[in-house]
């Protein structure tokens, strides 16, 4: 499946909404408006915080082109171990203090938990964030959805290493990726809604007492997946 790719550290804030900019959604609180460069086939995504009070988003978006549809997943899903290995996001591990560009993970009303991009739009300001491989678009959607910071925990996280593959083969640049699986301290937060997940992971929360056992765990399951690798 053909995915969207951002450069990170090309998110930015500013004051307002830029010129020509398209309304794409909005609410009493936040807004989400586009400006579209089909040459370069790049979305700028603008992120408004109409409020006195900072907010903590995600995006939910997708498009439409002429013979085939990309879902409406959160941004940051696709390629979060390719950002995170390569030093172009981290976990959100302090409240006060969010990157631009920083990952978390996501938990469902139901319990589910993925990975995503979360912003923290500063009061009555605006967050652009460029993504990439819109060439040719022909619709556009998207929204903003408020996340709820729940706790700061330990995770363990199996990812599908075809995401390592697609980004490398859609961008021409090869990458670091992390171990699979891989362990990280993150804030989990709640959020409504998920849309497709893109990249399939298996997320567990790891109890601090428990750290020595799951690596220990995780080691063996290198070797498995190793194992796999060669017969496969």
């Amino acid at each position: 499946m053909r995915r969207l790719h951002t450069h990170t550290r090309e998110i930015k804030i500013i004051n307002s909404i830029p010129q020509n900019s398209q309304l794409l959604w909005q609410n009493d609180k936040l807004a989400l408006y586009y400006n579209y460069d089909q040459k370069e086939g790049r979305v700028d995504w603008i992120m408004q915080n109409k409020t006195n009070t900072p907010k903590l988003v995600s995006l939910l978006r997708g498009a439409e082109f002429q013979n085939f549809t990309i879902p409406e997943y959160l941004f940051g899903n696709a390629f979060a171990e390719v950002y995170f290995a390569d030093e172009l996001s981290n976990f959100i591990t302090n409240l006060i203090n969010i990157p631009l560009y920083s990952l978390a993970i996501m938990k469902s009303k139901n319990g589910n938990k993925t990975i995503a991009f979360v912003f923290k739009i500063p009061p009555n300001s605006v967050i652009v964030a460029p993504e990439y491989g819109f060439r040719d678009m022909q619709n556009l959607f998207g929204k903003l959805l408020e996340v709820t910071p729940i706790n700061q925990n330990l995770y363990t996280v199996v990812y599908d290493f075809t995401e390592i593959i697609e980004y490398e083969t859609q961008t021409g640049i090869y990458v670091y990726y992390p171990p699979d699986p891989y362990i990280i301290q993150s804030y989990e937060f709640q959020i409504d809604e998920f849309g497709t997940i893109v990249t399939p992971r298996l997320i567990l929360e790891i109890p601090e007492s428990d750290v020595n056992a799951v690596k220990s765990l995780i080691s063996d399951i290198r070797k498995i997946i190793d194992k796999l690798k060669r017969i496969f």
